[in-house]
Formats: C-alpha cells, structure tokens, sequence
C-alpha cells in the first residue's frame, strides 16, 4: 500500500531570542511574523509564496556552531535565492548577517557564506 506523500509545514531553528532571529530574517526574505502561530517561544514566518514557514523555538542553551571549524558543527543551513551575489551580499549585511569565509574550492562559485545573528551559517545563491 503506498502511503500519500507528507509535506513540511515549517522548517524550525534554534534560537536564545526567538522573536529577535525571527526579526532578521524578516529583514532578509522579507516575509511577515505569522503571529497567529506565534508565541513567547516560537515565532513563525509565513512564505507569502506559500511554501513552509521559517520557525524560531526558543533554545536557552543554543551554541552558536564554529563553521567552517568542525569544532562545534551546523546542523542546518538556510540558502536564500538572489539575483545577484552583489544584491545578495548588500541584503544580507544590511539585515544583520556576517560574512564568513568562502570555502577555498568554491571561490567561484554562484554563492556565499553568511552567519545570522546566532551564528547559523546561510548562504546567498545567485541565479
């Protein structure tokens, strides 16, 4: 018997301040808080395009991962479609974001490497 095929309904990251990281990527995509589904310790927001939403959850504990160190690893990443890399670049810093460094095997590669305020790696990708 095959069984239908499920869909996410949110892609969740961890976070001290839920609301605050919340508030960043707002800034980068765009979107809009869904404050519907929106609490002290989960802040969503919805894809106007209508795909998951991006979710906060509160993680008190949360340690920023060391990328591109192994140390302390990521355990996701976030790749944010631009039209350019410049555009890219200018949207992200102007959000919050830090650049990281480039992987040395992808210095020309269509995309770069960011942190968001609680140090989770996110890529900008041209095309």
């Amino acid at each position: 018997m095959s069984e239908a095929p499920l869909s996410i309904c949110a892609f969740a990251i961890d976070t001290p301040d839920p609301r605050a990281l919340a508030e960043f990527y707002r800034r980068l995509l765009g979107w809009e808080v869904d404050e519907a589904e929106s609490s002290e310790d989960w802040v969503e927001l919805a894809d106007p395009a209508g795909g998951p939403a991006l979710a906060f959850q509160r993680d008190p504990d949360h340690v920023p991962p060391t990328w591109p160190d192994h140390a302390r690893p990521q355990m996701m990443h976030v790749d944010v479609r631009v039209t350019t890399l410049d555009e890219g670049h200018e949207r992200a810093v102007r959000a919050g974001a830090r650049p990281l460094p480039q992987p040395p095997d992808q210095q020309d590669s269509p995309f770069r490497v960011y942190a968001d305020p609680d140090g989770h790696p996110l890529c900008v990708c041209a095309g």
